[in-house]
């Protein structure tokens, strides 16, 4: 796969200069992102290198862009022999779920037609979609589990991956227009817990496996997870996922109850207008369309100013 030399930026956290390793890293078409990170930029730099020298140049080939060695790195909190066996598996699952051809069928005329099919009974109730931004050009993914309309498992991670990849390119697309160079790569996931019950509640197999794409497959994807009202209920479910959740997915988990709860979400917005009611919005905003948002550009979220 083709890929463009990048701009290296500086390690955010700490400050520490590019060195001649690094810039030379330019020429070697390796990305270490825009996005903050705890470990040091040289030896990331050195640890994707030994990455994609560990890959076979059909793995190569299956790369979607020069940001996801360094992503499983930094995941695996910089153990490389663990990066190097993290980003093969996710280069297998990439390929064995055909996630091209999901993100793809409604964006080429010739698109998967089942998978198309797939994607829009998923998407008809409104239960996921990507709808506005934070300050700094992370995109909102509204998940709302009242409204899950199918109990096939497959498909519903179809449907999740369809959103959560559209999502990515609306933060590149939208944070690089703010400025950021490299673009952001992470995301804000909406939570809304409004009329849910544990009847709506997905298996525990389903739970398992959102979290492998989150936390494995699409790893170092997601910005803050808001939990819009969670219900009482909710607790005996987070108490079954919670021994399956990384510490640091742990981290980014913010409980949002009440007004002060959502002045959490409106805290990192520049437009409250743009947010619904249930995170917080002050406007009435326009009803999810689900037709009009699946037939969008890729990197364009619902509404779109």
């Amino acid at each position: 796969m083709a890929t463009e030399a990048v701009t290296l930026q500086p390690n955010d956290v700490n400050n520490t200069p590019l060195d001649e390793s690094i810039t030379n890293a330019v020429e070697r078409e390796i990305m270490i992102g825009g996005e903050k990170s705890m470990l040091d930029p040289t030896d990331e730099v050195k640890a994707v290198e030994a990455m994609l020298e560990s890959l076979t140049e059909e793995e190569k080939g299956l790369l979607p862009d020069p940001g996801m060695p360094v992503r499983h790195f930094r995941a695996e909190k910089g153990v490389l022999p663990k990066a190097i066996a993290s980003l093969k598996g996710a280069l297998k699952w990439r390929q064995d779920f055909e996630l091209q051809k999901i993100m793809d069928c409604f964006q080429n005329a010739d698109g998967d037609k089942s998978f198309r099919e797939i994607i829009a009974f998923e998407n008809s109730p409104g239960k996921i979609y990507v709808r506005g931004y934070d300050k700094d050009g992370r995109s909102f993914v509204y998940m709302k589990p009242a409204k899950e309309n199918s109990n096939n498992e497959l498909n519903n991670m179809r449907h999740l991956c369809f959103n959560l990849k559209k999502s990515f390119a609306c933060t590149a697309k939208k944070s690089a227009e703010l400025g950021s160079n490299p673009p952001l790569e992470k995301i804000n996931i909406l939570i809304d817990y409004k009329d849910f019950s544990l009847t709506k509640a997905p298996p525990l197999s389903t739970a398992r496996f959102t979290l492998d794409i989150l936390q494995k497959y699409l790893c170092e994807r997601v910005h803050r997870y808001y939990l819009i009202n969670p219900p009482i209920v909710f607790r005996v479910f987070w108490n079954i996922v919670k021994p399956f959740v990384s510490a640091a997915t742990k981290e980014s988990i913010i409980f949002c109850t009440g007004k002060t709860g959502l002045q959490k979400i409106r805290d990192v917005v520049t437009d409250e207008s743009m947010l619904e009611e249930c995170a917080g919005g002050t406007s009435q905003v326009r009803e999810f369309d689900s037709e009009e948002y699946l037939n969008l550009p890729f990197d364009q979220s619902f509404d779109e100013k």
